[in-house]
């Protein structure tokens, strides 16, 4: 897959495509179009869709204008004829009522609704629709990341107090729809104001103030009110997941958090055959008994069925962080993580590259190509 994250003051837009094919799409632009234009061009990219998650009132869209010098398709969600309406109602609300004018005037090519989808390529986009920060608003799932635009934010949600937002369907849409997906996930928000690049689905289940602690409904309306400043109070800058909170205090868990973002793109860029390790090299590691930290990162009724690889240490991915200590003290020791098929494992080896493991790779395949080979096993006595 070919990515780019591009970040107009705190406002993330996104470019991907199938390198197979060229051909990809263009998500949440806004602000200038000649970055777009200058990395579809170098790239020898096809641009077949420009997509809106939602119907902004921050920023005026680019899609139209660029889907005219792309000769691509403008893409936003079913409900958006609905949200213009809501939209064409306000008058008088800070300034975000010309936003909304003008975005009113912007055309859609295509709709889609929930679960509809679109193949780029080698890629499939699903539509998920997420209300709660607009009533037009959806998410994009992507292989194994997802666009959330302004229902999902780093360390919180975006405001409900815009036109058709609702806190209640904020809720239906986070502990409904967002919570029940994988904890791999890669998340791209629509907007981040902290420096964050990204983050996991898992991570923000666990530290995100708007997903942490289970509410109710009622709860949770309560607990939004006193999460973002009155519209009136945006000092003339609207941010749409602007918290009153008061920020994470620097540290360790910060700069992990920062270098944990930066190692997953770094990760996500590099080329695959210098993160993963082959079950044949790994084979003659364990057989030489050469300096190794191997890590089994299922959970244990997975080793209690399957055996595991001799030497191996299990640390389920979801202890990695709180278990760190039980790794090696030497950040130079060679380190090697797997699990059934590679994929958990592979958030893993990113966690442990931004912790300081930089000499970390993932068994390519996972058990799955180890016992295909017929590679030998251990069982627990």
């Amino acid at each position: 897959m070919i990515f780019k994250q591009f970040n107009f003051d705190g406002c993330l837009s996104y470019v991907i495509a199938c390198e197979r094919e060229r051909k990809g799409v263009i998500i949440d632009p806004s602000h200038e179009m000649d970055p777009f234009l200058g990395f579809v061009a170098s790239h020898g990219l096809t641009v077949t869709h420009i997509i809106d998650t939602h119907t902004h009132v921050d920023h005026v869209s680019l899609a139209p204008e660029l889907a005219d010098r792309l000769m691509a398709k403008t893409v936003m969600n079913r409900n958006t004829p609905a949200q213009r309406e809501l939209g064409a109602k306000v008058t008088d609300l800070f300034g975000i009522e010309k936003v909304l004018a003008e975005n009113a005037g912007k055309r859609i090519d295509l709709y889609l609704g929930d679960g509809d989808g679109l193949r780029i390529g080698d890629i499939t986009l699903q539509a998920m629709e997420t209300k709660g920060h607009t009533r037009d608003h959806m998410a994009i799932l992507a292989g194994d990341r997802i666009f959330t635009g302004d229902v999902l934010i780093i360390g919180q949600c975006g405001r409900t107090d815009l036109p058709g937002g609702s806190s209640r369907d904020m809720h239906e849409s986070l502990f409904g729809r967002i919570m029940p997906l994988s904890d791999d996930l890669i998340v791209y928000p629509a907007h981040d104001y902290k420096g964050n690049i990204n983050s996991s689905l898992g991570y923000e289940k666990v530290n995100n103030v708007c997903l942490k602690t289970e509410r109710t409904v009622e709860e949770f309306e309560t607990f939004l009110k006193g999460l973002f400043p009155p519209l009136d109070a945006t000092t003339g800058k609207l941010q749409c997941g602007l918290s009153t909170m008061e920020p994470a205090p620097a540290g360790e868990l910060g700069s992990l958090m920062k270098s944990f973002c930066i190692s997953m793109e770094a990760f996500l860029s590099t080329p695959h055959e210098e993160t993963v390790i082959q079950p044949e090299e790994l084979l003659q590691k364990v057989t030489r008994k050469q300096r190794l930290f191997l890590v089994d990162v299922r959970e244990p009724k997975e080793l209690e069925q399957t055996g595991f690889i001799e030497g191996a240490v299990n640390i389920p991915v979801r202890e990695v962080a709180m278990r760190i200590g039980e790794f090696p003290k030497d950040l130079d020791t060679p380190v090697v993580v797997y699990c059934a098929s590679g994929h958990r494992s592979s958030h893993a080896a990113v966690y442990l590259r931004a912790y300081g493991y930089r000499n970390t790779r993932n068994l390519e395949y996972g058990m799955h190509g180890w016992q295909d080979r017929n590679y030998p096993l251990t069982k627990w006595a």
